[in-house]
């Protein structure tokens, strides 16, 4: 059975939500005070609705009770992202999720109760900062608590040696997921070769770092910062 979804306030943030959870399979019900809002969405999720989300009665005529999780992504309206996941936690949402903008926003909804807080800009500028103060990181996702997911560059010192040699876990407090490796592909069309990517699968001990590797990793930055300075 698919999961049911809410997702309150559909500005880019909240519109990019519920496009991407009806993609992966999920039923949406996208709602907003704007009719233009809703006519353009209307066709890219299970059901979308135009109404005042303050309002309980409204809110319960959709059925909003029955789905596992509500996403409110009203950020210019603070006021309106209180009242409103206050009326859900009342109602008993199983899951409700809610954009803030700053961190006092953020403490305020979880003294509430809300069940979990997203700051997207916050988390966008901490992982662009973190791409941009050292090229051999190429991506980053924070986990919490200090851990988080990084796509790295093969360090020199680890090209040519096995997993067990190099001991990531013991001698760097790192957890490697997976490797992205390059590999060519011959263009058909004009005979050139071009470099792609593919995943590894699952390294073991006697796997070989190659030049051009990128290691997926699991750890704290500064863990991190041991293999990349």
């Amino acid at each position: 059975m698919n999961r049911k979804f809410a997702v309150i306030g559909l500005g880019d943030f909240g519109r990019s939500i519920a496009i991407s959870l009806t993609e992966r399979g999920g039923d949406v019900i996208a709602v907003d005070q704007s009719m233009e809002i809703i006519d353009e969405i209307k066709d890219k999720v299970a059901y979308a609705v135009r109404l005042d989300s303050t309002d309980e009665r409204a809110l319960r005529s959709l059925g909003i009770d029955k789905v596992d999780v509500v996403v409110v992504t009203m950020g210019e309206h603070f006021e309106d992202t209180v009242l409103t996941s206050v009326l859900l936690l009342q109602m008993g949402i199983r899951k409700v999720v809610a954009r803030a903008s700053s961190k006092m926003q953020e403490k305020i909804l979880l003294k509430l109760g809300v069940h979990q807080v997203v700051t997207p800009e916050f988390e966008m500028a901490s992982r662009l900062a973190s791409t941009l103060f050292n090229e051999d990181v190429l991506d980053y996702i924070s986990l919490g608590e200090g851990y988080n997911i990084l796509q790295v560059k093969a360090p020199r010192s680890f090209i040519g040696k096995t997993l067990q040699e190099i001991d990531l876990r013991i001698k760097y407090n790192l957890n490697l997921i997976t490797i992205k490796r390059s590999y060519k592909v011959r263009n058909e069309g004009n005979g050139e070769d071009v470099i792609k990517q593919r995943i590894y699968g699952v390294p073991t001990a006697s796997t070989i770092i190659e030049e051009n590797d990128v290691l997926i990793l699991m750890g704290k930055d500064k863990d991190v910062k041991k293999i990349i300075e």
